[in-house]
């Protein structure tokens, strides 16, 4: 469904990723007058194309609300919108301090081991000389909601691994949260693609970014391994359900379908 893509699909940059999303099936079922007028137009495109034809057989839209449906076997509740932050950071202890406070945190934060005696003054922290993008303990906390603005959980996400031909046939993050109120939730697993295009790109004079994403309590639900090869596949590669940045105007939304269907 990429309406444009010039975004690096391996690397996780977690600015792409924060901020307001609302689903797709906000577009699909406005009744905006612009955004109604922009579906009819992208319709009278599909259906004058024979190779897109069929799509558009019982209306564009109600094909496109089938592929972006964001409600699974395991949860019948529209999701509306997401909140993505960065994970919440841990607070320290505030035990006794009765030594004084700068005594507890002298012990508790010293530098020297019993391997080094020497007290660590500076760190140097530089990229990798070699590899950039790097996944690991990339992580982002996300907050589900229902589209009456209802929240229905939170939880906080770290990158599994990353498939390698996922939605739409590129790399797709594994998000997994491990938070125990998780064990039944059906938003346990995530599957995602990296945001498109860039949220930088739309201060730019760019397009909305938009992702899709598919979730489950269970990754087996949503991802078969070849025994054989490791080889990772979707099971239901035709499930697109897609996040937009909830940012900008009628005319700004009305650009991502025009975009969909390459409409000028």
């Amino acid at each position: 469904m990429t309406a444009s893509n010039t975004t690096d699909s391996t690397a996780f940059d977690i600015t792409d990723w924060l901020g307001e999303w609302e689903s797709f099936e906000h577009h699909i079922d406005s009744d905006d007058a612009a955004i109604q007028q922009t579906w009819e137009a992208a319709e009278q495109a599909v259906l004058a194309n024979p190779k897109t034809a069929p799509m558009a057989a019982r209306g564009i839209r109600t094909f496109w609300s089938m592929a972006c449906s964001t409600t699974s076997p395991e949860n019948i509740i529209h999701i509306g919108y997401w909140r993505v932050n960065e994970p919440a950071a841990e607070s320290g202890s505030t035990d006794d301090a009765a030594r004084g406070i700068r005594t507890f945190w002298s012990m508790a934060c010293s530098t020297t081991s019993p391997e080094n005696i020497i007290h660590i003054g500076y760190w140097r922290v530089n990229e990798p000389a070699a590899e950039s993008g790097s996944t690991d303990d990339a992580a982002l906390a996300i907050e589900w909601f229902a589209e009456d603005d209802t929240s229905l959980d939170t939880y906080e996400y770290t990158i599994d691994h990353v498939i390698e031909h996922g939605l739409e046939g590129s790399p797709t993050f594994v998000f997994h949260t491990t938070d125990p109120a998780a064990e039944d939730s059906p938003f346990r697993w995530l599957l995602a693609i990296n945001p498109l295009p860039s949220r930088k790109a739309f201060a730019e004079g760019g397009l909305l970014s938009h992702l899709h994403f598919q979730y489950a309590n269970d990754l087996h639900t949503l991802v078969a391994t070849d025994e054989a090869t490791g080889t990772e596949t979707l099971r239901n590669p035709r499930w697109y359900a897609t996040m937009c940045a909830n940012e900008g105007t009628v005319e700004d939304r009305c650009a991502i379908i025009r975009a969909l269907h390459h409409l000028q």
